[in-house]
């Protein structure tokens, strides 16, 4: 039973169900999972529908043709300028990230709200101890732990190493129904308060590989850089996908990639024993924007999709049937031989795995298509990148 009242994983509204939280990947990931690429046509933007087309539940959207070339305006896409250089802030929250972690541990003192504490804690319903009622070392800030009514109170003004009875009733609409508005009591121990460390070679010397600041500093600065030129490609993708302009996305388009994401998403909530309507329930949401906000985040990556699809066009990188084929069978050898046990990945596993997650709105061979180009155009944009140092 985890008594912390708060939700596993929050849908924040105010970010209007963004990508990170759509599927919990940054921007250039959601890119490279996302973008596709359609069959080559000659539809033009004019004349495009921008309302939806209904999707029948269970079955493949199909999307219309049409020329991407004359629906997107591209911006520079070689030459892309990508700033690797590191400013002391970002190594200065390098080192908050480390002091963070690696706390000072205060074997004196009196807990006061807003303090961070270390405790032990179990609690006993009728004299007996109940199932999650009972945890040693846990790290909770008093008064923002999310724990039951007065459970923080019950720490305030204990000293560390000081044992403590506290009677505490728990809330009637909790959510195990056998300890719901039940009175228990909690014996709990303060161990230590936790404040920030000093950051100095004394602490790098224990905390990290290095013995001095100056040491830790020049390496990190040297880290953060090479991380940064790792991810240049994807830093000069997002960069042309922002400046270049698309003038509509085809709905059907839209649809496929809106209920992709539905389809995600239901898998993502089921994980933490959450509906998709329970999820949205929590972030005060009605459904009617929720289906705008995904409908939105839907022509995004419509968008972006099309962008890359115009790059590919234009630079007679090959996306045929052949060598969609292709593809598809490096990657089922590459599992093969990162399963390490010589277990096989077949198609229709892979096309399985695929349908599970993902749904049927958007289809395999599709989706395979997009991952190919998005490849195929980062490895180029990320080879003529001009990285900055």
């Amino acid at each position: 039973m985890n008594m912390n009242k708060k939700t596993v994983m929050t849908i924040t509204a105010a970010a209007a169900l963004s990508f990170s939280l759509l599927t919990g990947c940054e921007m250039s990931d959601i890119t490279e999972k996302f973008v596709g690429v359609a069959s080559g046509s000659s539809a033009s933007a004019e004349g495009v529908s921008t309302e939806l087309p209904e999707y029948v539940s269970g079955q493949a959207v199909v999307i219309e043709q049409y020329d991407a070339t004359q629906l997107v305006e591209l911006a520079q896409y070689k030459g892309v300028e990508v700033d690797c250089t590191v400013t002391d802030d970002e190594i200065q929250g390098d080192i908050d990230t480390l002091l963070e972690q690696h706390p000072k541990q205060v074997k004196e003192g009196t807990a006061e709200n807003g303090m961070t504490v270390n405790i032990d804690y179990t609690g006993k319903l009728n004299g007996k101890k109940f199932d999650g009622g009972e945890a040693k070392g846990t790290i909770i800030t008093l008064g923002e732990s999310g724990m039951i009514p007065g459970f923080d109170d019950g720490i305030i003004g204990m000293k560390v190493g000081e044992t403590r009875d506290v009677d505490l009733t728990f809330p009637e609409d909790y959510h195990d129904e056998d300890i719901a508005g039940k009175k228990t009591v909690f014996t709990m121990k303060l161990n230590y308060i936790e404040e920030e460390a000093e950051f100095n070679d004394e602490f790098v010397k224990e905390n990290t590989d290095y013995k001095t600041v100056a040491e830790y500093k020049e390496a990190t600065r040297k880290q953060l850089s090479e991380t940064k030129e790792s991810g240049a490609a994807a830093t000069a993708m997002d960069t042309v996908i922002r400046d270049s302009k698309v003038s509509s996305v085809p709905p059907t388009l839209v649809l496929a990639e809106k209920e992709m994401m539905r389809a995600q998403m239901n898998n993502q909530m089921a994980m933490y024993g959450m509906t998709l309507e329970d999820a949205i329930a929590q972030q005060g949401m009605t459904m009617e924007q929720f289906e705008q906000n995904l409908e939105d985040n839907g022509r995004t990556m419509g968008e972006s999709e099309l962008i890359m699809e115009a790059i590919a066009i234009k630079e007679n990188i090959d996306f045929s049937e052949t060598a969609v084929d292709a593809y598809i069978d490096e990657m089922l050898k590459k599992n093969a031989e990162a399963s390490g046990n010589g277990e096989e990945m077949t198609l229709d596993k892979l096309n399985e795995n695929y349908t599970n997650f993902y749904g049927s709105a958007m289809p395999f061979e599709r989706y395979m298509r997009s991952s190919l180009i998005y490849s195929k155009v980062s490895e180029l944009v990320g080879k003529e990148a001009k990285i900055i140092k």
